[in-house]
């Protein structure tokens, strides 16, 4: 089973201290794109000739390194640079929402390979939804062998699977045996996340870049990441903002069951419950009128006012440099813009300095997320040890 981590792929620079086994020299070829020489790692690592070429020996058998072209122009022959080995590598990137999911096969360099799009009904067994998740994840996949997969879920994920869903949208589902499940029929590792973390660690720019993520499609969710480091929580439900209350929200009815939930007055099924909304069936529906439905603006609209109300705070609290608003709803342009200006007008001057407040790249996000998180867990210094240790014995 793969190993959860909390951290996103890295700071993009050497890791801190000394990298001294197997599993850090690889976390250091993976920092870098360009590779480094032998004789790179010798001054970085400080460790010695024979015992750094031993463990290089034992990353190229595995597959995890190889020889790239040389470095640089000088007199005799060139260094090579080694790399991490990401060549023909597959990962599948699945978001599971309420109504759809679509499913992404990436390469390790971010690369979409190819693309499907479902329909499926959430509040159907996990059996049948995940049945038909798989069998599209196979199809897609025609053959090929992914080395991961990551799964994003419209849920808090505790990657022990210790926190409950009995208050979310998933309360009947075991995400232990979807784990397992997956697993087994996609013969490869499968990691668990929340949708809206997913997405975070996907619109990330810059390695040591402090954001907000924020996913308004049918719910509400946001992801957080501080310093490049994604912030999940002591159980998982970091960013579950879709159920924190509001006064604006005051006896309306959440999904979760209770009255006054942010998500209950700001996402696609609030708005879908208008009363003067009734006529549109789908929130795709209604999201195409919004152009053309007075009414259906102004509902966005104020939608969009209380969501900049409730990131005021969130604001104030983490002092992002940027705030990526996404999802079906998220995007609009008007819902977009009556949340910004909210946030611009609650929010305490000195935490707005800087602060971006843009749509998110809900396409492709949420699974270059997934394999970012994938690859983490997968090429894990200890995972990776633990790799070598079975091969060798």
């Amino acid at each position: 089973m793969i190993q959860q981590r909390t951290l996103i792929g890295g700071s993009g620079q050497p890791p801190a201290g000394p990298a001294t086994s197997a599993g850090h020299i690889l976390q250091l070829l993976r920092s870098s794109p360009d590779g480094y020489s032998r004789a790179d790692l010798l001054d970085i690592t400080g460790m010695a000739r024979s015992t750094l070429y031993e463990r290089l020996d034992a990353l190229f058998a595995a597959g995890l390194v190889y020889e790239s072209t040389p470095l640089r122009s000088q007199r005799g022959r060139p260094p090579r640079a080694l790399r991490f080995d990401d060549r023909g590598k597959l990962v599948l990137a699945i978001e599971i929402g309420h109504t759809h999911a679509s499913i992404h096969l990436l390469s390790l360099g971010r690369d979409i390979v190819a693309s499907a799009r479902l329909p499926i009904e959430i509040s159907l067994s996990q059996e049948g939804v995940a049945g038909s998740v798989i069998e599209e994840s196979l199809r897609l996949l025609d053959g090929r062998q992914p080395v991961g997969a990551g799964v994003g879920l419209p849920a808090p994920v505790d990657p022990l699977h210790r926190l409950g869903l009995e208050r979310t949208v998933l309360a009947h589902w075991d995400l232990q045996r979807l784990q397992e499940v997956m697993e087994a029929r996609l013969d490869c590792p499968v990691l668990l996340e929340n949708d809206a973390r997913s997405m975070a660690v996907g619109e990330v720019r810059e390695p040591l870049e402090s954001l907000v993520a924020v996913k308004v499609s049918t719910g509400v969710g946001s992801g957080i990441i501080v310093r490049g480091a994604l912030v999940r929580g002591a159980h998982g439900a970091a960013g579950d903002i879709g159920h924190v209350r509001i006064p604006e929200a005051a006896g309306r009815r959440c999904r979760c069951g209770r009255d006054g939930c942010l998500a209950a007055a700001a996402s696609g099924r609030a708005l879908l419950a208008e009363p003067g909304l009734a006529g549109y069936g789908t929130l795709r529906q209604l999201v195409d009128a919004c152009g053309s439905d007075p009414a259906v603006r102004s509902a966005v609209t104020e939608a969009g006012r209380v969501l900049g109300r409730a990131l005021a705070a969130t604001v104030g609290t983490l002092n992002p440099g940027r705030i990526a608003v996404g999802g079906l709803v998220g995007v609009l342009p008007d819902f977009l813009r009556a949340c910004r200006q909210q946030i611009l007008d609650d929010a305490f001057e000195p935490s707005l300095v800087d602060l971006e407040v843009v749509s998110a790249d809900s396409r492709t996000a949420t699974a270059v997320g997934l394999c970012k998180l994938v690859e983490e867990s997968l090429y894990a210094p200890e995972r990776v040890e633990q790799l070598l240790a079975q091969r060798a014995g």
